[in-house]
């Protein structure tokens, strides 16, 4: 006879998950055992093992729990009212919300995705993509002629998320600047540098310039993944 399932199934694994993105930040993810997991949770391996097949499938959840948070918030902004540099100022304000609560989660999406299996990092990549070319697209409105410069579009935005991504690195909450401040001010310097910024010249032939895409989102996830 199957194991009934307890009413609050669900609300344990969300707590083992977010033990888990505790021990992972701070300690990584291949040096943090079941062990340490089943004491920074009170509780005992097998029982963790009720929940979670392995520690993968942990890792799993909580990255693609986060980034699915992510496009959500980043969807719902983006086809809210306003114009792009007000949509992209509610929507920088908001992730840096996002990562000031949850910056356990944030930092292991930062630096742990390359220990995912292959299939599960893709799927997590591909919903860091959207999130990307939701940036991306508002970006664009405030600079149009990026559409005529595909092989721009990506390091624009990336240049853009990176001064949100890694403020786990740096900021702290009830400093001089609130996040909510300091998103404004990234926001800020783009919308007012981005239209002047000169546009280097590129090399790249329509063919290599999709390879490069791809390319880049991946070795980046693999390597220090600067994604949100």
């Amino acid at each position: 006879m199957a194991r009934t399932q307890a009413p609050d199934y669900d609300d344990r694994r969300q707590a083992i998950a977010d033990r888990a993105s505790e021990l992972f930040a701070r300690m990584g993810f291949h040096r943090a055992s079941i062990s340490d997991l089943a004491e920074a949770c009170g509780t005992s391996k097998s029982a963790l093992y009720h929940y979670y097949s392995s520690k993968e499938a942990i890792l799993f959840d909580i990255l693609h729990d986060h980034t699915q948070l992510l496009l959500e918030t980043a969807h719902g902004i983006a086809a809210s009212d306003g114009d792009a540099v007000q949509r992209l100022r509610r929507l920088a304000e908001s992730f840096m919300e996002i990562y000031m609560s949850s910056t356990a989660k944030h930092v292991v999406l930062l630096n742990e995705i390359g220990s995912l299996p292959d299939e599960q990092r893709r799927e997590v990549v591909a919903l860091q993509n959207q999130v990307v070319d939701i940036f991306l697209s508002l970006l664009v409105e405030i600079r149009p002629d990026l559409k005529n410069r595909p092989s721009l579009r990506k390091p624009v935005a990336m240049m853009f998320m990176g001064a949100l991504n890694w403020t786990y690195t740096w900021f702290r909450q009830g400093g001089a600047v609130s996040p909510a401040q300091f998103a404004g001010m990234v926001v800020d310097l783009f919308a007012s540098g981005l239209p002047a910024m000169p546009l280097p010249e590129t090399t790249n032939t329509p063919d290599t310039l999709a390879a490069a895409d791809v390319g880049t989102v991946e070795a980046g996830s693999e390597r220090r993944t600067a994604r949100p």
